[in-house]
């Protein structure tokens, strides 16, 4: 099961990984984590009001290419094709369409009307649980990475970066990886921060989580430090500064950090503080594992499957699908 998104790894010289193998350090590649966009709409497309690009491209694979280029977490495409050429849904209200209303559609811009003029949007985030942003449109299909939505409800996008879920009830770090993986909601484990969109987009969310306690009637407590996967384990780690992510990648395999002042604690101070938390002001700081704390889960992306042609698990036909629609 690959990690949500996007990590974008960047592997450190190899003159500073000298006497440690990237078996050792478990470095993640593309095909440890591939991602696959999966089929979950037929004749529907999603909202491309926030779209990341509008682009007419040759094939599906090119689309698809395209999203993962821009750091999108999903799309919409037009196949083309006889059955595919002319929105079926449109077709009532064309007939019936006022000379009015086509003066005021003729008025839009391309980029007001993408259905009609590009075949490939990418988009910054999936749709939710509800299908509320899907339009009905038969020359479109909807693509994302996570499949089906996850019925979990709470869970925030984090556009370009993934999607994440935030529990403010303090716990144990065993306590809060455990809930990540065991999650019947999701699949997921505590959140990869070692890249600055993440760390920051993450540290945001908390800032904006704080924001919005003010002034409500029964405020839940401030989040100024949250869990994330990453800590420092004497029996698998192979230097000090060899901590992992929750699949066990050492943070030597990738360029960024945040560390706090002081942090990590190295040395004696160590073993009673292995476990790494992030800051509302974009930090990390290490403490003892025990501590109990709020904690940020990430949810993974579907799993891959043989190809486009074989990728019918996902398809989703829960609120608002079209069952009507003639894909032939």
């Amino acid at each position: 099961m690959s990690l949500s998104y996007y990590t974008f790894i960047i592997l450190l010289p190899l003159s500073l990984l000298s006497g440690l193998s990237n078996c050792s350090l478990n470095c993640p590649t593309e095909k440890s984590h591939p991602l696959q966009f999966h089929l979950v709409r037929q004749c529907q497309r999603a909202s491309a009001d926030n779209a990341l690009a509008l682009e007419s491209t040759s094939s599906l694979e090119e689309c698809a290419n395209l999203t993962r280029e821009l750091r999108g977490l999903a799309f919409n495409y037009a196949p083309g094709g006889p059955k595919r050429h002319n929105n079926l849904f449109d077709l009532k209200f064309f007939r019936n369409e006022t000379q009015k209303q086509k003066h005021m559609r003729s008025q839009l811009t391309a980029f007001e009307q993408p259905g009609e003029f590009f075949n490939c949007h990418v988009l910054q985030c999936p749709q939710n649980h509800s299908f509320s942003g899907m339009i009905n449109d038969s020359r479109f299909d909807y693509y994302s990475l996570y499949g089906r939505p996850t019925v979990v409800r709470n869970y925030t996008c984090l556009p370009e970066v993934g999607l994440f879920v935030v529990y403010t009830t303090p716990a144990a770090y065993l306590n809060a990886s455990l809930t990540c993986s065991n999650s019947t909601e999701f699949t997921g484990s505590l959140a990869h921060i070692a890249s600055e969109s993440r760390t920051s987009f993450l540290a945001q969310w908390l800032l904006q989580f704080n924001r919005k306690q003010l002034g409500r009637p029964e405020p839940e407590p401030n989040v100024f430090l949250a869990y994330v996967g990453l800590a420092y384990n004497r029996s698998t780690s192979l230097s000090p500064m060899d901590f992992r992510n929750s699949h066990q990648e050492s943070l030597q395999c990738f360029l960024y950090r945040a560390w706090d002042t002081g942090h990590p604690r190295l040395g004696q101070e160590q073993a009673n503080a292995s476990c790494v938390a992030l800051t509302s002001q974009g930090t990390w700081q290490t403490l003892s594992c025990d501590r109990e704390l709020p904690f940020i889960c990430e949810i993974h992306t579907a799993k891959p499957t043989t190809g486009w042609e074989h990728d019918d698990a996902e398809l989703d036909i829960g609120p608002n699908a079209v069952f009507e629609c003639d894909n032939n």
